[in-house]
Parts: C-alpha cells; structure tokens; sequence
C-alpha cells in the first residue's frame, strides 16, 4: 500500500462494484445512461468547435467551462441551505444531465455578438449605435470594449433569458414531482441554470472584456508588421450581425410578442439556432417519462417485473407496532435469552394466505370435460393480467395503441382524401372542373371517354408551333387563406367579363392557332387566359405577398409580371434572379416577350428560336447574360482518325456543306498511310499586363529584376500560391517608353485557364509592387498577350498547346483516293499556302482552311469561337518522300487554345461531345492531359481537312462538290420583311 498499491486496489474495487451495480440494474437504464454520456461529450465537442469558429481554441471554452464549474460550486452550498439532499451516486448519473441542461450554447451566443461586433477592431464612427461599421478615416477611435458588451447583452439578453426562464420553469415541475431521485437533480439543475444566468452577465462578461482587449493588440501588431506600401485599401462590406431591423409602424399586440419569443418571428428569414429549443424539448421529454414511470434510472428503487398477484395485493396486511407493550415485552426476553448459550436463531415467515376453491364449479367443469380447456383460458388470462398490470409495459402498451390508432386514422383519412379527388376531376363539356377549389394558374386535365388529354397551358406561354411538345406540368405554390380570397374575387371577376374582349395581348395568340382551333373537334376547349389584373394590384402582390419574392411571382402570370417589368419594378436582368431556380424558362420565355415588344419587327416573341428544354442552369451566370433562348448548330462526326494508335471521331459543329464529307475524304487518306503523329512542344497559356513607372530608369530597374532569379522566384511563389494547378513556366519582358510589358507563360491543367491566370497575374503584381511601390498597372491585359487578336508574338512565341503533326500518305492512296498526284499537291502547297501567304502579308495564315475545322471542332466541344483567330494559326507543309513517291505532311500549330474543363464546357451537350471523345472533365491522374489530347486530336483533323481541300483544288473538284452540297435552293431562307 505504501508503493501506490493503493490506486490499483481502489481501481479494481471500483471496477467490481460498478460491474454489480451494473448487473443489477436495468438494461433500459444502462443504455439511457450510456447514452446521457455520449451526449455530454458531444457537448463538449460542439462546444471547442464552435468556439474555434469564433476564433479561439483555448480561452474561450476554458472562460465558459470555468463559469459553468463555478456555478455549480456555487449551486452545492445553496442546494445544502435550501435542504435539498445530494446524494454522490445519484448525482454521478445525473452528471450527463446537468451538462447537457447547461449546454454551453447561451455563453456561446453571448461570445458571439461580441467576436461579430461591427466595431470589435475598427474604428467608430461619430455618432456610433448598433448600425453597420462605415468607412472611416485612421484617425477614429475604438469602441470601449465596456461599451461592446454592453451592447452585445442588449441585443442577445432577450432570447437568453427567455430560455433560462423555460428550462428553469421546466425543472422546476420536475423537482415538485413525487419522484425519488429525479426531484433532487431537477432542483440542482435549477439552481445551476439560474447561478449561470447571473454569472454570465458578471464573471464570463468580464473575461470577454478581457479578450477583447488582446485581439485588438493582437491586430495592432499585425498591421504594424504588415507593409506600408500598399496605397490603396479597402474595408469589408460584411454587413454587421448587429444591425436591428426597422420597426414597424403600428406596434405589435401582446399576443404577437409572446408568440414571437416563444416560437420565433413568423416569416423571418434569420436561422436561429435549435440547439435552445432542442435542449428544452429534451428535458421536458426526460421529465414526462420519469414522471410517468416509463424510465427510471434516476430513481432509487423500481417496480418490480412480476409484482404481487392481484388476489394477494388485494388483502390488507396488518401493519405491526414494535413498540407496543406486549410484543416489547417479548422481544426484550428474546434479547435475554440470546445472551444465554446456546444462542436462539429466529426465522420470520411471511404470512400465508388461503383462498376457497370454488369445489363445485371445477367438479361441473371435469364432468363435462372441458376442464383443460378452461385451466388453459385461465392460465393464460392470468398471464395477460400480470403482463398489462406491470407499471412499464402498460403505459407503453396504452402508448403503442394511440399510434397505432393515430396511423390508421391518417391512412384512412388519406384513403379518403384520394377518393374525394377523383370525385372532383371530373371534366364537363365546357371544360370546368366542377367541385373543389381550382386556382387559375393550376393545369386541369381533361378526361374524355377517347382518352385524349388537354393540358391547360398557362396564360403566359410563349407561342409553340403545333410541332412542340407539350410543356411539363408545373409545381402547385402553397396559398394562404388570404391568397384564396384573391383567387375567388378574380375568379368572379373572370366569370362577370368573360363575354367581354380582352384589352391585354397574351403571350399566345392561341386565337391565330391553328392547332387550336383544329384541335375544338377532338375535345374540350381550353379555358380562356387569366385576366390581367391592374398595375396596383400586381405590385401590392409583388412587394407585400409571402417572401421569397419567387413566391409572390409565382401567383402572377407571365403577362402580369411583364407588366411589372414594363414598369420598371422588376429589371429583365434579373429575372432569374427574382423568378427562382425553379422558374429559369419561365424567366426566359418572360424576357423573350419583353424583348420583341420594345423591338421594331415584334418577331421574336413568335420566332422559331428555340426555348425549352433546356438547362438554363447551366448557362446563368456561366456563359451567357439576358438569355433569350438557345441556337441550334448541325453536329456532325467525321472520321474516324487514328490519332497516336488510337481511333477518334470527329466532332465538327458546322452550317457549312461539305465541310464533314471533305474531312472524312482526308480522314480515309491519312489513314490508309497509318494514321497521324502527333507531338506536344509546349503547353503555356499567356497573360502580359502593361505597366507604368515615373521614369525609364525604374523601368529597366524592374525589367532587370524580373530576369533575375531573385525576381523570378519571388513571381513564381506568388503566382503558383493561386492554384494548384497554375505553374509557372517563363516571363518574358518589353519596354516601350516608361511602359513596361510582362508575358506571364503558364500550364493551366484541362483548363483554358485565362482566368487562372488572370489571378496568379494580380498575385505576382502584388509581389513586384512591394519592390517597386511607384510602379501603376495600367491593364491585366495589354494586348501583349495576345489574346483573340493576331499578333506575331503568338506565332513565334506560341500560346496555350504548340502542337506539330505528321502523316504519310502512299502515292497509291493519293491517286486513288484524292484523285490527283503528289507532285502537283506539293507544287500547289508551295504556291498557294507559302507564296501566296507571303504575297498577302499574312501572320500564321500559311494554311488553306484550317480555322474551318478548328472553329467547328470549337463549337461542338464548348471552347471559346472567339480564340479561333490565334488557334488557327497554321502552317501545312508537304514535300515528296520515298524518291517521289509518297507524300509527307505536316501541320505546325502554335497557338491551340483548348480545354476541357470550365467555360462552355459546362453545358451538357458539349460534355455529351466531350465524353464521346474520352476527354471529359479534368484528367484524373494526370492534369493537363485531357486538353493536351483535344489539341492533339484538332491538329490532326486540320491536317485531314487541308489534305482534302487541297486534293480537290489541284483536281479542280472545289466548285462542283460546292453546288452540288452547298447552293440547295430549296433551303435558301426568303428575305425578312421590316
């Protein structure tokens, strides 16, 4: 015992008592209190978390651990005082239940508003309440942190204190309860909570106060070692926690209050947090059971299993008084003889009790034989009668057959719900549904014994020729009773004027349709649209119906909300915006009829530009801004080409006739000769900003600096921090005058990547200008790129993927696949695409067509048609090989710009182009390759339709193939009419 020993026993002890205890008790009971613990150390843990968000992983949960201790050390001596009895067993059980009543939560609530002030660590503004922090001068001063907590309490207190009164009014209901065990520790719960309401007010306000005087030194410090060469700065717009909502200009009644501190602000957009709430839900939970005898872990003693049949409760036990004076007289000669030996050992048997046996009816019931039958029907009676008589099981049971009774009732009255609609489906011959409430905008279908159904197109749907598909059945909103109301008065309305003529142009002039009026001999006639209401009344619905505003819209039709925006109240922009996810063709199909009436024609509500089916989602805020529709372009695949070994069709998206067929003819060429090589000499997108400096001297100075290695790893650093994909690969620099322009040359990965490094451009400027604080970027971009425009630094430099291919072609193929030889195609490249280049002064243009190919390859796979101007930069090449009997060709292309991740090709039917060549998405092993493949596979398919081109100039096969498959009158389109 001396060495320690002690710890090990005490260990072991403790072990084997809990290991009784636990034998003993109820299996129910060890699971309530496993779990009591698991929920406490899940306490915890939210709590180091939370306060990490907040920014501190140590003080702070140590701040509100130490209340919260404190609180209970407080509570104890009360709870003594007060004659509550604490017992140390129970109280260890009742562990995971005090911690979890306190929570952590309100502290953290308190700790938030605090960290989230608007003036924690800038300066205040003159005049400073709870409102947003402002832009002000250096010169302001900082709130008193006394003055920030006080501020903070004024606005969180509310909620705080509510839930304290809750939860303390709750345990006290448990602590008045007659239930053992469970009394005590509801009333030290009570006491804890309402010891930690005053210390969070006093203790934990005075340890933030403190704290808030070391993040205001910490951030001191921290912009003092920052760099003062930064000229401009600007503060957050993060708009402050603390900014109170605008009163409202009749005061609420007492009724709202109380509604809204019990169960929140109806309609509020603001998430509170449901951990209060959750927290007193538990414990009013952890309460009833208790009281009602579901669960006992608290309580000292339980029901037994199998309690006393009920023959022998019924008897009364006669109760023995000791001390009366002829037992006492007994007893005290029993204690006399007992000190004589030998000594007296008294056994006391429990009372015996006798009931009479009703003779005659088991006699009756043996002659008869059926006595086994009827011990059997009371055996098991008597066993049903123990079973529901345990105090457990039976309000379980009671509580299993109100759920039971609950379920069925909600089936049944589902059951009948589902009859009742079909009863009121039915479609008269005028085409109202008769029976039910039916608002304007929901879609009634017809049903007729031909099975044809008509579905109701809403008021607001652009015109469809008799061609278009129907359009899926929309969403019915959530109407309140207000909303009914309107509804009826409108429906009324229609009914009084529906012998009148509309004064509102629909968006469908189904009257003009021919389809429908074809279609008044099939089946019913479609109701007529909405009457549009007035100006008043759409925006009293726009800016006071239910929030979100897509909700409000959603009870206009289009025409009605083509008003608004004709009005201004809503910009044709925004649509999307307003209209919803939801609602993304309905806000297209509204802009398109904004759009053609402010038009001089007033066509394209009615044109042939498709609308629907399509994934709009895709396109907002992507790729494409007031978006009216989409244009389809002919796909097709020419090929396939064996790129590398590998066989590959082509995507090629084209109005151009030929152009397909053309490439194919190649395809056959290239591949009777073994196909094509293809080889990647470099992979750098390019960005060159133009920057200023005061004089040359300086801008040689940084010119110099840049080509330093210092300088270079500086950029590189700096640059590479943006993206993990982003390297680095060269700079290069030109002056002009005081101008200095710098060529930032980097791998992007399976992105195009100009906006990749349109970042880790900033980034590097950032890092020269603390070097050179004079210097003024004038641009990102100063055309020294060179971006969608020919330059020779494109040419010579190169520019996204410098890809080269080769192929030979046997002489055989060239006579009978080309139809010409290979003498006259080298003579014709030589003199058309070299000579003929050189004599028009052109850059990158020694090629016949190979922007055709490029530009159809860009548009099927969702790259950027604008970057065909330097990608198609091109030089075709041939010369005679195999003594003059072979041709070799090669295509030089320096200025690729592809990729196959971001920019168009987030559409889906680009990515359908993309995943049909393998290329989709970002290369998962290997970054860069799936881009790298898609130039490679474009140079070969140039290199295919050059061959062809050529091939039919040198036969002269070029303008019969043309009017044959490109000058079909029957396609020719009439000349538009203003």
């Amino acid at each position: 015992m001396r060495h320690g020993k002690w710890v090990a026993y005490a260990a072991r002890a403790l072990v084997v008592r809990f290991w009784d205890l636990a034998k003993k008790a109820d299996s129910l009971d060890i699971v309530l209190i496993l779990a009591g613990y698991i929920l406490m150390h899940i306490t915890f843990y939210l709590l180091l978390t939370r306060s990490r968000r907040l920014g501190s992983s140590f003080w702070l949960p140590l701040a509100i651990l130490s209340s919260a201790i404190l609180a209970l050390l407080i509570a104890l001596p009360i709870a003594m005082y007060l004659h509550i009895p604490i017992d140390p067993v129970a109280l260890t059980e009742a562990l995971p239940f005090l911690v979890c009543t306190v929570g952590f939560d309100k502290p953290l609530r308190l700790a938030r508003a605090v960290f989230t002030h608007p003036h924690l660590t800038s300066p205040m503004p003159s005049g400073s309440t709870l409102s947003a922090p402002t832009v002000v001068n250096g010169t302001g001063q900082l709130k008193p942190a006394p003055k920030i907590i006080t501020e903070s309490l004024t606005l969180v207190y509310p909620p705080i204190i509510r839930d304290y009164i809750l939860e303390i009014a709750v345990l006290v209901v448990g602590a008045n309860s007659k239930v053992g065990g469970l009394r005590e520790v509801c009333a030290l719960a009570a006491l804890i909570l309402g010891v930690d309401c005053l210390l969070l007010c006093t203790y934990l306000a005075a340890i933030l106060g403190v704290m808030i005087e070391v993040r205001r030194i910490k951030t001191v410090s921290q912009a003092m070692t920052r760099s003062r060469s930064s000229s401009v700065s600007s503060s957050s717009g993060k708009p402050s926690a603390m900014v109170r909502p605008a009163p409202l200009a009749t005061p609420p009644t007492l009724r709202h209050k109380i509604s809204s501190a019990l169960l929140g602000e109806k309609g509020s957009s603001k998430q509170e947090n449901p951990a209060a709430r959750l927290k007193l839900l538990l414990i009013a939970s952890f309460l009833t059971l208790h009281i009602l005898n579901l669960i006992t872990p608290l309580t000292p003693s339980r029901t037994t299993t199998h309690p006393t049949p009920p023959h022998v409760a019924g008897v009364n036990v006669r109760k023995v008084d000791i001390t009366a004076s002829g037992i006492r007289s007994v007893l005290q000669s029993l204690v006399d003889a007992s000190s004589i030996p030998p000594p007296i050992y008294i056994r006391v048997l429990p009372p015996a009790y006798l009931l009479p046996a009703r003779i005659g009816l088991l006699e009756g019931e043996h002659l008869t034989g059926r006595g086994s039958t009827g011990e059997w029907l009371e055996s098991f009676m008597s066993s049903w009668t123990r079973l529901v008589g345990d105090p457990i099981l039976s309000k379980w049971i009671v509580v299993v057959l109100a759920i039971s009774i609950s379920l069925n009732g909600y089936l049944l009255k589902g059951i009948a719900l589902g009859v009742g609609v079909r009863a009121f489906g039915v479609v008269g011959r005028s085409g109202v549904v008769k029976g039910g409430v039916r608002f304007d905008e929901d879609e009634e279908v017809q049903q007729q014994p031909t099975a044809v159904v008509v579905t109701k197109l809403a008021p607001a749907s652009p015109t469809r020729g008799p061609t278009s598909p129907a359009p899926a059945p929309s969403s019915v909103a959530t109407f309140t009773l207000e909303d009914v109301d309107r509804k009826l008065k409108a429906t009324k309305r229609l009914s009084s004027t529906s012998t009148k003529p509309s004064a509102t142009q629909p968006l469908s002039p189904s009257d003009s349709d021919p389809s429908s009026s074809s279609s008044e001999n099939e089946g019913p006639q479609e109701a007529k649209p909405d009457v549009v209401r007035s100006l008043e009344e759409c925006v009293d619905i726009f800016e006071n119906g239910p929030r979100p505003q897509s909700v409000a819209l959603s009870m206009l039709n289009d025409e009605e909300v083509v008003l608004l925006a004709q009005h201004g109240k809503i910009a044709a922009y925004a649509l999307e915006k307003v209209l919803g996810m939801d609602e993304l063709e309905r806000a297209v199909r509204i802009r398109r009829a904004l759009i053609s009436r402010a038009s001089l024609t007033q066509t394209l509500e009615t044109s042939d530009i498709p609308m629907a089916n399509y994934d709009y989602s895709r396109v907002l805020g992507a790729c494409c801004e007031n978006v009216v529709g989409y244009i389809p372009i002919p796909l097709g695949i020419a090929g396939p080409l064996n790129v590398d070994g590998t066989l590959y069709p082509i995507p090629m998206a084209t109005a151009e006739g030929t152009l397909v067929a053309s490439t194919s003819r190649g395809c056959k060429a290239l591949n009777a000769g073994g196909g094509v090589t293809t080889v990647v000499v470099q992979d750098a997108m390019t960005r060159g900003p133009a920057i200023d400096f005061p004089n040359i001297v300086m801008a040689s100075e940084a010119k110099a600096w840049i080509a330093s290695e210092e300088g270079y790893n500086a950029i590189k650093t700096a640059f590479e921090s943006t993206s993990r994909f982003a390297k680095l690969k060269s700079l290069k620099t030109a002056m002009a005058g005081r101008t200095l322009f710098v060529r930032f040359a980097t791998a992007t990965g399976d992105a195009m990547g100009m906006n990749m490094i349109s970042k880790g451009t900033e980034k590097g400027l950032e890092v020269m200008q603390k070097h050179f604080p004079e210097m003024v970027v004038l641009a990102l971009s100063g055309n020294y790129c060179t971006d969608k425009k020919p330059a020779a630094i494109n040419w010579i430099e190169g520019r996204g993927k410098s890809v080269v291919a080769e192929a030979v072609i046997p002489g055989k193929v060239v006579k009978t696949v080309l139809k010409t030889t290979v003498e006259a195609l080298c003579n014709l490249n030589t003199k058309k695409n070299l000579v003929g280049s050189a004599m028009a002064g052109s850059i990158g243009g020694f090629n016949a067509h190979a922007a055709n190919i490029l530009t159809a390859m860009f548009l099927a796979t969702g790259q950027d048609p604008a970057q065909n101007v330097e990608s198609s930069n091109c030089m075709t090449l041939m010369e005679p090989v195999n003594k003059g009997e072979d041709l070799l060709m090669t295509i030089t292309m320096p200025s690729i710009e592809v990729g196959t991740v971001g920019g168009g090709t987030v559409l889906a039917p680009q990515q359908g182009v993309l995943a049909l060549l393998g290329m989709k998405g970002a290369h998962p092993t290997a970054p860069g390759q799936n881009a790298q493949a898609l130039a490679r596979l474009i140079a070969a398919a140039v290199m295919a339709g050059e061959l062809s081109l050529l091939s039919a100039l040198a036969a002269g096969h070029l303008i019969r193939a043309h009017m044959a498959h490109n000058r079909s009158q029957t396609n020719t389109p009439a000349p538009s009419l203003p």
